[in-house]
């Protein structure tokens, strides 16, 4: 980046040439994490099946059960934001059976359950691509048992069914292969009430894949000019003769606006790094020399977490540029203004907030110093 001399009238004049010759069009974005998704897991169901219960009042049972199987569901649900998502569907949990053998005769007993269900999901995104995921739900399932009895043991019913409304809840991991399709790891527990009124839980340890299809935006792209007043100076610190500019801009009492490139921050911190401090060493220590300097310290946010957040965020991060000056004697402490602007006025536009190690966010996450000479 080069630094510019730019005087008002000169701008005001080349901004109504380029709006004239390129108006702005418009343009269509597909925003993934808001919207309608599908997706479908498949993994192991377990249970376990209550033997004490099955076996009492029998005299030397030989009992033997197979309490896992294989459970999928299907599902579709919607996305408001980056951590909030409803999503119902239908699932499978499989069929579970036991078999006892006693001195009368025998008993083979199977159960399956299937059903549909509604969840509130809440997402926190860990970086880009991976997120931790927790959901609490309901669902509504049909239990079939069926019994097969010898001798003299019997039942009443041998093909009860029932259904029954009940909680479920569960967590997972979440990875985003491409923008618009994620593969997930999670397991959850239904609680279910069979057909002969026993309460148990069956858990779902599952994989899947969902895709997402997004909301579709109409996005006019943003023009960014700075207009500068006369006589401001637009001066990049990691230029080789910003040194020089600095100092004769002062000398001739021109407003100076530094851009320091190292004054990033990382995703929700407020301290500076070791680069950033030996930039800004190294830099305003040519300033400390002339006492008719003011300094106007700006803090900036990426678009993650709440507005109001956002703003103390900002605020922190000017006030950590301001205190390091001042505790390294740079500047003092009443030269120094600072202010905040939170996730507004950002470098670059950021079409997936939620991605906090994206190119656009890391830019926002930033300091920006305005000098003056009164």
């Amino acid at each position: 980046m080069k630094s510019t001399v730019i005087r008002a009238v000169k701008t005001a004049s080349f901004l109504l040439l380029a709006i004239s010759a390129n108006p702005l069009m418009a343009e269509t974005t597909t925003d993934y994490s808001l919207g309608w998704y599908m997706g479908a897991n498949i993994g192991m169901s377990a249970t376990k099946i209550d033997e004490e219960t099955i076996t009492q009042n029998l005299t030397n049972p030989s009992y033997t059960d197979h309490n896992r199987n294989l459970g999928y569901k299907l599902f579709g649900g919607y996305a408001f934001n980056n951590y909030f998502a409803l999503e119902g569907g239908y699932f499978n949990l499989g069929t579970f059976d036991y078999s006892l053998t006693t001195s009368g005769g025998t008993l083979d007993g199977e159960i399956e359950v299937m059903g549909i269900n509604i969840d509130a999901v809440a997402l926190y995104p860990l970086t880009e691509n991976f997120s931790l995921f927790g959901r609490v739900g309901a669902h509504y399932a049909q239990t079939k048992d069926t019994f097969l009895s010898t001798g003299t043991i019997s039942v009443a019913d041998n093909n009860p069914d029932k259904n029954a409304l009940n909680y479920k809840f569960g967590a997972g991991v979440q990875f985003a292969i491409t923008d618009a399709m994620d593969i997930r790891l999670e397991a959850e527990r239904y609680r279910i009430n069979d057909a002969v009124n026993n309460d148990g839980d069956i858990d779902l340890y599952s994989i899947g894949l969902t895709y997402r299809f997004g909301v579709t935006k109409e996005v006019v792209p943003v023009q960014k000019v700075v207009i500068v007043e006369e006589e401001e100076i637009i001066i990049v610190v990691t230029e080789p003769a910003a040194p020089e500019k600095i100092k004769e801009s002062i000398t001739k009492k021109k407003t100076v606006i530094l851009v320091f490139e190292d004054i990033h921050f990382q995703f929700d911190e407020s301290a500076l790094s070791k680069e950033a401090k030996s930039a800004l060493k190294k830099d305003i220590s040519q300033l400390s020399e002339n006492p008719q300097i003011t300094m106007l310290i700006s803090g900036y946010t990426s678009e993650m977490g709440t507005k109001e957040y956002n703003q103390k965020l900002s605020e922190r991060r000017a006030q950590a540029v301001k205190d390091y000056l001042v505790e390294e004697k740079l500047i003092k402490k009443e030269k120094i203004f600072i202010i905040g602007y939170g996730e507004t006025r950002p470098t670059l536009d950021e079409p997936k907030p939620g991605r906090i190690h994206s190119k656009a966010a890391k830019a926002n996450m930033r300091a920006y110093i305005k000098i003056i000479y009164n």
